[in-house]
């Protein structure tokens, strides 16, 4: 039997920034003019008859800011069993949806977003496929993947915990920059 098996999940949630905020009191200030709009211009027009479909659009203009605004809550879910890598979005808390898996040994390039060895710009074309998958509060925790992903070429942007680098590694050493001990020996240095 092979007990060697890799099993890592890490869950990051992304913090929500000044331009979501804005963009929930527009769509609310939105939907507040659109239904009043909706059932105002009826009666003004002596068009009451029409109270039941004036209310039912105002019922799906209020279902749709919901579904909106609770959509901005998003958490990533980065898993590794053995050597595939997956990238879950999780919205809500509710709707689940697969951005991005493929094997851990098909990438070229794991190092952190501010390597001065390994510059991210190297990545940085326009032919390339991007995602931005991390919580967005610490700008140096950030690592990239650089893979393909059918014929594309993709630029992943993770924030992994050190046991999923840690099992990163042992599946790709020449490829990552990470190197488990390094960390340690200079936080004792200092």
């Amino acid at each position: 039997m092979n007990y060697n098996d890799v099993f890592v999940e890490q869950v990051v949630k992304r913090e929500k920034t000044k331009k979501d905020h804005v963009c929930k009191i527009l769509l609310i200030a939105l939907a507040v003019f659109a239904i009043l709009v909706v059932n105002i211009v009826p009666l003004l027009f002596g068009i009451g008859y029409l109270f039941l479909f004036t209310g039912a659009l105002s019922c799906g203009i209020v279902f749709f800011c919901f579904y909106t605004i609770s959509g901005q809550n998003k958490e990533y879910e980065y898993s590794l069993v053995n050597d595939s890598f997956t990238i879950d979005v999780i919205r809500a808390k509710k709707r689940r949806l697969s951005l991005f898996s493929g094997s851990v040994k098909d990438f070229e390039m794991v190092a952190k977003l501010k390597d001065e060895r390994h510059p991210y710009s190297e990545f940085a074309k326009d032919n390339v496929l991007r995602a931005n998958c991390t919580s967005g509060i610490n700008p140096d925790d950030e690592w990239y993947i650089a893979t393909k992903m059918g014929k594309s070429k993709v630029v992943l942007t993770i924030e992994p915990n050190d046991k999923l680098l840690h099992a990163i590694y042992r599946q790709i050493p020449r490829n990552t920059m990470y190197r488990p001990g390094a960390v340690n020996i200079n936080k004792k240095a200092d």
